[in-house]
């Protein structure tokens, strides 16, 4: 465990978006040292209720929601997230994925597949947590069909594919607004949450 200490006479010290007001102040932080094994599990669980609040936020005819016409309709794009999210567990367990072989996703309410999604996300830092280093450092490969997409060491692997899913989350969000919803807090207050 890292411990610092921050003493000073002035009369008030911000910590990222908190700021305490006060006479001179000792503040003691605790840190405890993550593998990065440790950091995947704590982050994919962070990451859980702000994918809740983006799946929550969005609007009525997901289906009429495209940006483009090379876009995906927003109902698709949850789909998708839907069904990257069911290849983990999968893959955290076998370190394969074959893209050609993934099963279809039958659900076709936001609500269910947000469901699906979270119950993914929640069953993939379980397993994480429970494997060995040894386990989360072995090889990994991606496939469509024969062709080799990807192949990397697991854990970096498991790191893209929740940065992916963070990606398409994002695309999500850019959705809410322009059709007459509020786009939630992800990291921070969004300007609709002030007014």
């Amino acid at each position: 465990m890292v411990e610092w200490s921050i003493t000073t006479d002035c009369k008030s010290v911000a910590f990222g978006l908190r700021r305490f007001e006060s006479s001179p102040a000792h503040i003691s932080i605790n840190f405890k040292k993550m593998t990065e094994k440790e950091f995947f599990v704590k982050t994919a669980r962070d990451e859980g209720p702000r994918f809740e609040r983006v799946f929550k936020a969005l609007p009525e005819n997901l289906e009429d929601l495209r940006h483009h016409p090379k876009n995906k309709n927003a109902m698709e794009l949850v789909s998708t997230m839907a069904y990257e999210s069911a290849m983990l567990p999968g893959f955290i367990t076998t370190g394969m994925i074959d893209f050609s072989k993934g099963e279809k996703i039958e659900e076709k309410t936001v609500a269910g597949l947000a469901d699906i999604f979270k119950e993914n996300l929640n069953n993939a830092a379980d397993l994480v947590e429970k494997m060995s280093e040894e386990k989360w450092s072995e090889a990994g490969k991606m496939m469509s069909g024969e062709k080799v997409e990807w192949e990397a060491v697991k854990s970096e692997m498991v790191w893209g594919l929740l940065l992916d899913l963070i990606h398409h989350r994002g695309q999500l969000s850019t959705y809410i607004r322009p059709h007459g919803g509020k786009v939630p807090s992800i990291y921070g207050p969004s300007g609709d949450m002030n007014g």
